[in-house]
Order: C-alpha cells, then sequence, then structure tokens
C-alpha cells in the first residue's frame, strides 16, 4: 500500500524557521496538532518541530520566552526525515522505527510538503479499514515493531531495529 492512500493531505499546517514558538504552540494547540512540518519559501521540508521539542526549549530557556524563541533556535540540525507519497507503507515503518519516530512529512520528489502520516494515521488504517499494515514476522515491516520502537526508549537495540520481543 502507498504513502498517499493513508497520509493526512489537502491543507496541512506548517511553520516556517522564523515563527516564534509561540504562535507554533498556538497553531498546534488551535489544530489538535503534535507537530508542525518546517517549510521554506517553495514549501520544500527543512525539518519538523514537535510539541515536546517547543516544551525541551522552554525548559532550558535561559531567560527567552517562546514569543522570542524561533523555530530555527530549536530545529535539530541532523537528518531531515520525510517520506514519498509514492514509497510503500513499509517504507514509512522502516523510518519511524530506525529513526525513533512517530511522525513523518510526506513530500513529493522536489522536496515539497504534500502531507503527513503519522503512527495515528496506521493505526486509524488497520482498525477502520481492518487492513494489515506490515504482516507481523521476523523479517517484514510492521506496526507493532515500530511502536514498540517509538516507545521503548530506553532499549538501545530499538534504535537498531531489532527487538527480542518483537
Amino acid at each position: 500500500m502507498k504513502v498517499k492512500e493513508v497520509m493526512t493531505a489537502g491543507t496541512i499546517k506548517s511553520c516556517n524557521s522564523e515563527t516564534k514558538l509561540a504562535n507554533a504552540a498556538k497553531m498546534m494547540k488551535d489544530d489538535n496538532l503534535g507537530a508542525l512540518p518546517v517549510v521554506d519559501k517553495e514549501k520544500k521540508v527543512v525539518g519538523i518541530i514537535t510539541d515536546r521539542d517547543i516544551c525541551l526549549s522552554l525548559a532550558s530557556k535561559n531567560g527567552k520566552t517562546s514569543e522570542e524563541i524561533t523555530v530555527k533556535e530549536i530545529l535539530s540540525k541532523g537528518k531531515i526525515h520525510t517520506i514519498n507519497a509514492e514509497d510503500e507503507l513499509e517504507d514509512v515503518l522502516r523510518e519511524m522505527r530506525m529513526s525513533r519516530i512517530g511522525r513523518l512529512p510526506v513530500t513529493d520528489k522536489d522536496g515539497r510538503l504534500k502531507g503527513m502520516i503519522s503512527v495515528n494515521n496506521l493505526l486509524s488504517r488497520a482498525i477502520t479499514k481492518n487492513e494489515a499494515i506490515g504482516e507481523l514476522n521476523a523479517k517484514d515491516e510492521n506496526l507493532a515493531k515500530t511502536i514498540k520502537a517509538l516507545f521503548d526508549r530506553n532499549n538501545t537495540k530499538a534504535k537498531t531495529g531489532v527487538s527480542a520481543t518483537a
């Protein structure tokens, strides 16, 4: 199954690197979002900011308020994790599990934002459509292994995608 069949598309809320954390937090609250993709002027994804990122940055704010701190000040400098709308769900599961992230911006071939896909999208699809999202065996990608890796933060094996119980 393709990412485009499960992702949230249409009008996707996003911010840019100059957005103040207070504004990003308000967008998340108003639309009940846990993350916002960060895009440049061409709508190319340059990162993602989560509610957790905001909380942790404010906890160590060094005297700055959420009205003073910009998204670029707390944006991760590491690899930008995205997925293409034409990719398979197994690719999503693998990327989420290996990177231990629960949401991915969906991009076109030029890196422009087209949607979002989350563990919630995958769970909803599996439950409402009664569809298998990956087979549950040792070699295939699957939802159960991905969820376990996301929430098993103290397990160093989760970083590699290998788990004795999944």
